[in-house]
């Protein structure tokens, strides 16, 4: 009697998808630097208010917008780029059926096929919307969570999971 979990799905990424997974990496990656660009971009307009209140001289504006332009910069590149990734890279606008057993997961597509060994993980983290795992620190496999049949799926789904990778896994 064969009682080894598996789980089938098939994943058709979507921008919406990719650009989510890219954002919460994104956030993730550079959550320090987003934070003190935030509080640049909220405290200098406050200070060029209070020169001004003051009727200090103030003979340039440009630097108070520093930080809108560099949090616009961080947050319109990754979203062209996911756009440029998705338009030209076929994997990705590709269905693929992922096989989720204990002895690892293996994807199937029209172009490409594979195999990964739990033990390659390097992490994997849960979303709102999404399940990411990382088989490195920046490569990841991304599976919507719209993409499961059931509740019942998923939470077969997150016990295998759980069951083999341990601390590796990072739920919400």
């Amino acid at each position: 009697m064969n009682t080894e979990t598996t789980v089938e799905i098939d994943v058709l990424l979507e921008l919406r998808d990719y650009l989510r997974a890219n954002y919460w990496f994104m956030f993730r990656r550079f959550k320090w630097l987003l934070l003190l660009l935030f509080f640049g971009a909220i405290v200098y307009p406050l200070l060029l208010v209070s020169k001004i209140a003051l009727q200090d001289e103030v003979n340039n504006y440009w630097g108070y917008f520093i930080p809108w332009v560099l949090l616009a910069l961080m947050f319109g590149g990754t979203y062209f780029t996911t756009k440029k990734q998705m338009a030209s890279n076929r994997a990705l606008n590709e269905r693929i059926h992922y096989i989720f057993s204990e002895s690892g997961l293996a994807t199937n597509a029209s172009t490409f096929s594979g195999q990964t060994a739990w033990a390659n993980v390097y992490e994997t983290h849960e979303t709102k919307t999404n399940f990411l795992i990382f088989i490195s620190k920046t490569m990841m496999y991304i599976i919507p969570k719209r993409c499961f049949d059931s509740a019942e799926q998923i939470a077969s789904f997150k016990r295998l999971l759980r069951s083999q990778l341990d601390a590796k896994a990072k739920w919400k």
